[in-house]
């Protein structure tokens, strides 16, 4: 576990090498697992687990929708802001600036916790000005593009919901959020939605945030795992999505939006508070999952959501404002989220400054250590 545990602290470089034309159990180490674990996902019973395959058995939503491009004309594009300025519900749609940021955010339940949280962060950090227009919708409905389909009426048989698009045509936003890269996600699903956003607001900056282990993916009842196998495989599976990240979503945008597109590192940020628990530095937390575990306290509530009685979900809540305010969560004062422990608030802040500094995808450091973005 040891050689895992070292391999997961270091950080991809960009040039990592990855195996991404035809993920299956072939090429990939996590997909091998998972065909041990549940050989019921091999769907046409030949052996070999593809990406696609495990995606369709882990989440009952993701279908061909999820995985492939939709290309709008141009009068189609015009006809859903249109019809999205008529009837708007969701917030304004024109917001002049403020002192805090202007921001479009997409996802679904692990982007759920930023949407809750993060702007209570920001406000309390002094930006009373943030603002924050949300289309989330559940699994891989709310991938980018799943919304990006779902804004256009072209996921499923549900008419146009059309909540990001309307705003970013009035050109006064100026930051989009997509969340979580999926397995099977391509720079496409990001760059339709990039090339739309700087049309309007060419100053526009855009956060990827990265998905974290699952454990109910390893098996069912992981709760049956050893300690070191459950961190073993949790390792392993972030060590798959990290070089994702780099072959087939990071690499391809910057190399086309250069300075334009970071990551968020929530799987990072977790894996670390994760090694924390089972080192036993995070005495405030009194189980690994709340659910399996029967505690009270976890770091998940199912084997793949963050807790919302422990309050963990505010650590994605502090990557957001330390990627989008290019500050450290750990120099807001006179702040402590209801109901979290004050020791365990200073250690999310610790870690969602530390993982921020250290990715190279986040495009921020921190070399003179005072907190702020060099």
């Amino acid at each position: 576990m040891k050689n895992i545990i070292c391999a997961s602290l270091m950080i991809f470089p960009i040039g990592f090498q990855y195996c991404s034309a035809q993920e299956s159990s072939k090429n990939n180490k996590w997909l091998q697992e998972a065909l041990e674990n549940r050989p019921q996902a091999d769907r046409n019973r030949d052996g070999i687990l593809t990406m696609e395959e495990e995606l369709a058995f882990t989440d009952g939503r993701t279908s061909v929708p999820t995985l492939t491009l939709y290309i709008p004309s141009d009068e189609e594009i015009r006809m859903v802001i249109e019809k999205g300025r008529k009837k708007n519900d969701t917030g304004p749609l024109e917001v002049e600036k403020s002192n805090g940021l202007r921001i479009l955010m997409m996802g679904h339940s692990w982007v759920a916790p930023a949407r809750k949280t993060f702007s209570p962060i920001a406000r309390a950090a002094g930006f009373d000005g943030h603002q924050l227009r949300c289309h989330l919708s559940g699994g891989a409905t709310g991938v980018a593009n799943s919304i990006w389909k779902k804004e256009f009426g072209r996921y499923g048989e549900k008419p146009p919901e059309p909540i990001l698009l309307p705003a970013l045509a009035t050109g006064q936003w100026d930051v989009l959020t997509l969340g979580v890269c999926y397995l099977g996600d391509r720079p496409e699903f990001y760059s339709q939605w990039i090339d739309l956003c700087l049309k309007y607001n060419p100053e526009m900056m855009f956060y990827i945030q990265s998905r974290w282990p699952r454990a109910n993916w390893i098996k069912p009842d992981f709760s049956t795992l050893t300690q070191e196998q459950l961190l073993d495989s949790l390792l392993s599976q972030h060590i798959q999505m990290q070089a994702q990240y780099s072959q087939t979503i990071y690499q391809p945008l910057e190399g086309k939006y250069p300075d334009k597109v970071h990551i968020i590192p929530a799987g990072s940020a977790v894996v670390a508070l994760i090694q924390r628990f089972f080192k036993k530095e995070v005495p405030d937390l009194d189980c690994f999952d709340e659910k399996a575990d029967g505690g009270k306290r976890g770091i998940f509530r199912d084997g793949s959501h963050l807790s919302l009685v422990s309050g963990t979900e505010w650590l994605i809540g502090y990557l957001y404002y330390g990627m989008l305010y290019r500050k450290s969560p750990q120099l807001i004062k006179n702040f402590l989220p209801e109901g979290v422990p004050n020791r365990l608030d200073q250690t999310l802040r610790e870690i969602a400054w530390k993982t921020i500094i250290e990715s190279p995808y986040s495009g921020i450091r921190d070399r003179d250590g005072n907190g702020v973005a060099d």
